[in-house]
């Protein structure tokens, strides 16, 4: 459960890291389009407010105000204005500045009239260029607003860069009007979103980072049943099988692999079991023998029958040979190799027999031409050694190696014999380790049967097969190998 757990945590964490992400980057990007279109609306009304200031400005008698540099300062007010009778200006709610075209102040209102007054604020002496790179039209221009001469900041844009739309007033220009596009409007529209943001933010971690932790533990109920039926299962009853879920998803098909994996390893315990029990029973009786003929030999005081031990004692090793190799096939993975001709192989160990004493001349080889097979020489001999062996025991004036190049890639061998064959329901039995289709027989001929089966466990191991096939008089054994692609 503490593995299952950290699972979980990982996959909670991992989707709370997510969400974060993703709801932080969609929180900042929200905030910058509100304000973002908040402030285009404040610098376009600033830009509209600028085009009307300058017009009303434009009348006579405004203008005769202008050339005069008429300015007068109210202490009680927080902004300067110019007097005169008759019409007045509008906008006064608007923070703006009117600067005639040799720097003079004619006019400020309201933060803008603060900033001059308390701050020092100082305006362009030339008029800047509006958007369209000529004056008389509505333009922008970017300042920096000062603060107090000790740095204390008393007003919300003390220090702050703004922006201050423009617009000129007279061709050529007698004055320029700039009006304050203040940022706070944006920042009190994105000030509204905030808690909303602030507070939904990690609601919303919090909530997928239950729902990845509920989705993660009802994924994995599975994986924990099985897990439970994993470990009950054991080597003396590997019956048990992991439950498979109906999904079709990666949990479903992970049971269906483990239980086919399950069931190879049953398999492999029950031939494993099986194969014991049969070694036992093989060494049994010539380890029986043996020592009933030391018991007689001591009792009556004679010499042992040397003939007798020999025979035992080398049914024994024999034995012991193969059951050897048996483990050290299924131990060792398949390797590369090197090409081996089988085809000459095949002649050396036909001609091995003829020069026996007594020679055996049952046996001839018909080949083709050379036919290599990437593999271990010393395996694929002990191959063919063991079919012709078994092919010895039972045929009576015949044995025929056949090597062959059937199709590109492919090299069959062939070992027929004029025995008396094997049934067709006893074809793949008599690959079965200590396999014997007639007990008394076999044990005449002195097979412990281990050789089929060592000589398939070969053929496979080479990327092959080896089959009993139809036969019209005795045995035929084939072996299909691939050919070797280094020729």
């Amino acid at each position: 459960m503490r593995r299952l757990a950290t699972v979980r945590v990982r996959a909670a964490l991992s989707a709370a890291l997510a969400a974060a992400i993703c709801f932080s980057a969609g929180a900042l990007w929200l905030r910058h389009v509100i304000y973002a279109d908040r402030m285009a609306a404040t610098i376009q009304s600033a830009r509209m407010q600028a085009l009307g200031i300058g017009a009303t400005y434009e009348s006579p008698q405004a203008g005769s105000f202008a050339e005069a540099g008429a300015l007068a300062k109210d202490p009680s007010q927080s902004q300067f204005q110019i007097t005169y009778s008759g019409e007045g200006f509008p906008f006064l709610a608007a923070a703006y500045a009117v600067v005639d075209s040799h720097g003079r102040l004619l006019l400020v209102q309201q933060d803008l009239a603060y900033y001059v007054r308390d701050r020092g604020l100082k305006f362009p002496a030339s008029p800047p260029e509006d958007d369209f790179g000529a004056p008389g039209f509505t333009g922008h221009v970017r300042l920096r607003l000062p603060v107090s001469v000790n740095g204390e900041r008393r007003h919300q844009l003390d220090g702050r860069e703004v922006t201050l739309a423009t617009r000129t007033v007279g061709n050529p220009a007698k004055a320029t009007v700039y009006v304050l596009a203040s940022p706070l409007d944006a920042e009190n529209a994105v000030g509204v979103v905030d808690p909303w943001l602030i507070g939904g933010l990690p609601a919303a971690v919090l909530l997928v980072a239950a729902v990845a932790w509920v989705t993660a533990g009802r994924a994995l109920r599975p994986v924990e049943r099985m897990r439970a039926e994993l470990a009950r299962i054991t080597a003396a009853d590997p019956s048990g099988r992991v439950p498979q879920p109906r999904t079709r998803d990666e949990i479903g098909r992970l049971a269906v692999t483990m239980n086919a994996t399950l069931d190879r390893l049953a398999d492999a315990i029950d031939r494993q079991r099986r194969f014991v029990a049969d070694a036992a029973h093989e060494l049994r009786s010539p380890l029986a023998g043996l020592r009933s003929t030391v018991e007689v030999a001591l009792e009556h005081g004679e010499a042992a029958d040397l003939n007798a031990v020999k025979s035992t004692t080398e049914r024994l090793q024999h034995l012991t040979d193969d059951l050897l190799l048996l483990a050290r096939l299924e131990r060792t993975p398949p390797g590369n190799g090197e090409p081996v001709d089988v085809s000459e192989v095949a002649q050396e160990l036909v001609a091995e027999r003829r020069y026996r004493q007594p020679p055996d001349e049952r046996f001839a080889v018909v080949t083709d031409g050379p036919a290599p097979i990437t593999g271990r020489e010393r395996e694929l001999s002990r191959m063919l050694r063991n079919l012709l062996d078994n092919a010895s025991r039972y045929a009576r004036e015949r044995v025929v190696v056949l090597v062959s190049r059937p199709e590109p890639g492919l090299v069959r061998v062939e070992v027929r014999d004029d025995g008396p064959g094997i049934p067709e329901a006893d074809r793949e039995r008599v690959f079965e380790r200590f396999a014997r289709i007639d007990e008394a027989r076999d044990r005449g001929h002195g097979g412990a049967g281990l050789g089929l089966a060592i000589a398939r466990d070969i053929a496979v191991r080479h990327g092959g097969r080896l089959y009993a096939a139809d036969s019209a008089d005795g045995a035929r054994f084939v072996a299909e190998l691939p050919q070797s692609p280094r020729t």
